[in-house]
């Protein structure tokens, strides 16, 4: 019953009467409006329900706030705000009755931003974004187009007579766009051109102090052009579309540095086509294969061209600064030269050590370090260490002379008797060797001396003084005569040679503390190991002295 009577009621209605007025407004501030509702006779008629507001201008937007208002016993009094800056009628409408105010200018608000405008965009003063929603035109990289740029109220209605300074931005790094200008009438025209595809926006920014905000335009899409150029990308290039660099040794296209490769170490190179700002596209229907002025082998040796191709590539000699480049095989195009170094790495390691020491005697390791060609490494690192064994490698890293060649050294003085120690070297490739380390004689691990040759001097003009201490303490070492005189002696610190743990060795040349040779006969050397804790070694032993 309730929806008959509305329908009733609004089939009586006939038309809408506006107040005037009071003109003009500025766009954006509120004024008040009465409306009366008119029945066929030119009464009031009670409608009390809803009616919406919009505009004379167009039917895009409605340019009315509140757009909707609502009747009360047949009249609306209300404020309104209008955003569209332009001379215009209201309207009032509730099915088929439609009736207009009369004309009222709306002038602009005080500026609020820049308004930037895309080819294929079209403007819409008094909407939210000042824009239709039309999409902006693609554009094709290193093409040039125009767009616009206006001061704007805080609605988007142009502001005439501004001659606001404007600056630009791109999220393109590479874009060509206009330098610092200035505005004539609040408007102007600027020509711009992007070179990276992709999706992207332009920016107009406004001079220091100025009461305009900067405004990003919408987004838009930069197509890549046709195909103009070939791409190499070497280990630790990555492609950088729409660069600006045009000369080779600027290596334009791509970005990073050529990571170092290995002699006849096989890596992967890829080669595709750009268009002129570099950007990714398909190239011809064409072979591509590479060519340096080095030797150097790809797997395979041709392949096609498009959509890309990607070489399994080694290099046969080392050296910096080794240029490589792409060419078509039909057309004959060139990329431009690349260049990468490639070092020698050790593939070989020749280990020469003795077989057999005895424990607690300095012997040497010789290595030489060879590359894939087999000739010699200059001043590369090779590292050694004891892998199996007590023994320990006095030089534990060292560099390989001019003939690719290391010496290094190695001791075991902690053994416990016989062992087999194992060395591994380490230059880019590991080697091993094995040496067997003997022990003198089982009676130094009972707090024994060995002393070798004994007796000495007619056949050897120094002897061996051997002992094997548990732990490194302070050493005295004493040799005196058969009446118990001191003939010499020597004092050894914790940790120096001569009181480490393990096998310790010293030499007496027979002579005593003056330098002068002692007589022959027989003589007694004493080692005396002392802490505050107590005495940590104590042995004797003779030697004889026959010159």
């Amino acid at each position: 019953m309730s929806v008959a009577l509305g329908l009733l009621l609004i089939a009586q209605l006939s038309s809408f009467e506006f107040s005037p007025v009071p003109s003009p407004q500025v766009a954006g501030d509120s004024f008040e409006v009465t409306i009366i509702a008119r029945d066929s006779s030119g009464g009031v008629y009670p409608y009390s329900s809803s009616a919406l507001l919009s505009t004379t201008v167009d039917d895009f937007w409605s340019y009315v706030y509140p757009n909707l208002v609502t009747f009360q016993n047949g009249v609306l009094q209300r404020n309104v705000m209008v955003s569209r800056a332009e001379s215009l009628r209201l309207i009032c409408n509730v099915g088929n009755i439609s009736d207009t105010s009369d004309n009222l200018a709306v002038l602009n608000g005080p500026p609020a931003r820049f308004l930037a405008v895309l080819p294929g965009e079209r403007l819409a003063p008094g909407s939210p974004t000042g824009l239709r929603p039309d999409p902006p035109e693609s554009q094709v990289a290193g093409d040039t187009f125009d767009f616009d740029v206006h001061v704007t109220d805080g609605w988007n209605n142009i502001v005439a007579g501004r001659t606001d300074s404007v600056y630009f931005a791109a999220t393109d790094s590479f874009a060509r766009l206009p330098g610092p200008a200035t505005l004539a009438n609040g408007s102007g025209t600027f020509a711009a051109g992007f070179r990276q595809a992709g999706t992207h926006r332009l920016a107009a920014l406004p001079g220091s102090g100025s009461p305009v905000k900067a405004d990003t335009s919408s987004t838009f899409s930069v197509i890549p052009g046709s195909y103009e150029n070939i791409l190499l990308l070497l280990p630790g290039e990555t492609p950088l579309p729409g660069d600006t660099a045009r000369f080779g040794w600027q290596t334009p296209g791509k970005s990073g540095e050529a990571i170092e490769q290995v002699l006849r170490t096989p890596f992967d190179i890829q080669v595709y086509g750009t268009d002129a700002c570099w950007n990714r596209v398909t190239g011809p229907a064409d072979s591509v294969l590479l060519r340096s002025d080095f030797s150097f082998t790809s797997t395979p040796s041709i392949l096609p061209f498009a959509p890309g191709a990607v070489f399994s590539t080694q290099f046969n000699t080392s050296g910096p600064n080794q240029n490589i480049w792409a060419v078509l095989k039909t057309s004959g195009q060139e990329s431009y030269r690349s260049q990468l170094s490639i070092r020698s790495r050790a593939t070989m390691l020749e280990i020469t050590a003795p077989d057999t020491v005895r424990a607690g005697e300095t012997t040497l390791v010789h290595v030489t370090l060879r590359d894939a060609n087999g000739r010699p490494l200059v001043a590369a690192p090779c590292r050694f260490s004891v892998i199996a064994g007590n023994g320990d490698m006095l030089d534990s890293a060292l560099l390989s002379d001019t003939l690719g060649r290391v010496t290094a050294r190695f001791l075991c003085s902690r053994a416990f008797g016989d062992e087999h120690d194992t060395i591994r070297v380490t230059a880019d490739t590991t080697g091993y060797a094995g040496i067997f380390v003997q022990m003198p004689d089982a009676s130094l691990l009972e707090g024994g001396i060995i002393v070798f040759p004994n007796p000495f001097g007619f056949n050897q003009d120094r002897c061996e003084i051997n002992y094997y201490l548990q732990r490194s303490s302070p050493i005295t070492v004493s040799i005196y005569d058969t009446f118990g005189n001191r003939v010499i002696g020597w004092q050894f610190r914790t940790g120096e040679e001569g009181a480490l743990s393990g096998v310790n060795r010293i030499y007496w040349d027979g002579r005593n503390s003056k330098g002068r040779r002692v007589a022959n006969g027989v003589y007694v050397v004493q080692v005396v190991g002392e802490l505050h804790t107590g005495t940590t070694f104590r042995g004797t032993q003779r030697i004889g002295v026959t010159w």
